[in-house]
């Protein structure tokens, strides 16, 4: 099906292409012979399957669970008893604000709660009183009402008096920072004599477990249990995929959670290598890389040198192309290319076919 828009890609890439070769044909004026016996060096890098299509991604590694601390109240930092690095256990106290303010609120609030209670044992003292006279009919309705309804007054008070001192009790615990998980202190935003409240984290704890992050592009879905090549400073190690978000971060990228070896270092950088091959896309399609290529004036077909089977002697094939894949370029048809096959791609424009070469592997 034509296509336009790939049409003017291949015609630009051909332009520039084009434009090389007469640059190279200028500055190369003794160029050797086709069969001269001549073997020079030359880049050469290998046909793939479309199936083998990959790419590569950099993530950061990051804790699996994290806990963003911060006091519950407002006060004055009194003890930091932890340094970023350390490793805690959970329950272990990290910081401290001054907490005499508190001390004195639940002093108060318990003062206040064992008057109520006071309060509440005389009513109820009166109406046990009042009950016997009550059943004779010795006391009034108006009479007993009254120290019911005095009893049930005294009673509220004392319930009052205890939300206020359980408040001022919890008020006292959350001037102490104390991890929630075991791990690792990732953060720490506090010194003595800080004010610090409610509000932004002043401490972090990293929980074991890690994970890598990568953005891929959003219409690269990739599944769970997905295997995907790492690079990092361990050296190269398969990995899977956790899972992926539903749905698009700014920009239209997509982001992933991959499995890293629990040791890896928080922040620390690595490469992810994920094939990105087409399902739908017919495995016998081969992809060529695109510096390999010189291109016909229309763009749609070109030609490339591939090495004969002595592994020396350059073949020129004949190609007609399909979509351009990032370094790569599918290729609809050729006469005789196969999976694994080397191509140059450096120097074709001063090599001809039946000439022999040293083979350099290029680098990715």
């Amino acid at each position: 099906m034509f296509n336009p828009r790939r049409v003017e890609r291949h015609a630009a890439w051909a332009a520039g292409a084009l434009t090389l070769a007469a640059a190279l044909a200028a500055c190369s004026p003794n160029e050797p012979t086709a069969g001269a016996d001549v073997s020079r060096p030359a880049y050469v890098a290998t046909v793939r399957s479309a199936s083998e299509a990959s790419q590569t991604y950099v993530g950061d590694v990051r804790a699996t669970r994290r806990a963003d601390l911060s006091f519950g109240v407002t006060g004055l930092v009194s003890d930091v008893a932890v340094q970023v690095g350390d490793s805690v256990r959970q329950g272990q106290l990290l910081a401290s604000l001054d907490n005499k303010p508190q001390q004195a609120q639940l002093a108060a609030a318990s003062a206040e709660l064992q008057r109520a209670q006071a309060l509440a044992a005389e009513a109820y003292q009166r109406v046990e009183r009042m009950r016997p006279a009550h059943q004779q009919d010795a006391a009034s309705s108006t009479e007993w009402g009254a120290v019911q309804l005095e009893l049930a007054s005294a009673q509220a008070a004392v319930k009052a008096a205890q939300a206020q001192r359980e408040q001022a009790a919890w008020a006292l615990d959350k001037t102490q920072l104390r991890s929630p998980i075991d791990g690792v202190v990732a953060l720490r935003n506090l010194e003595r004599g800080q004010a610090a409240g409610p509000g932004a984290p002043v401490m972090a704890v990293d929980g074991r477990g890690r994970e890598l992050v990568i953005h891929v592009p959003g219409k690269l879905r990739l599944k769970p249990g997905q295997t995907v090549q790492l690079q990092g400073l361990a050296g190269t190690l398969q990995s899977r995929v956790l899972h992926s978000a539903e749905r698009l971060d700014a920009g239209g990228v997509r982001q992933v959670w991959l499995a890293v070896p629990d040791d890896a270092q928080v922040g620390s950088t690595w490469s992810v290598s994920v094939n990105i091959s087409d399902p739908g896309k017919a495995s016998a399609v081969l992809q060529i890389p695109l510096r390999a290529v010189v291109p016909d004036q229309g763009g749609d077909t070109g030609t490339a040198l591939r090495l004969a089977k002595d592994g020396q002697t350059l073949e020129k094939l004949s190609l007609k192309l399909g979509q351009i894949q990032g370094d790569w370029l599918d290729v609809q048809e050729s006469n005789s290319l196969r999976p694994g096959d080397r191509v140059v791609v450096a120097g074709a424009l001063a090599l001809r076919a039946g000439m022999k070469i040293q083979p350099v592997m290029a680098k990715p």
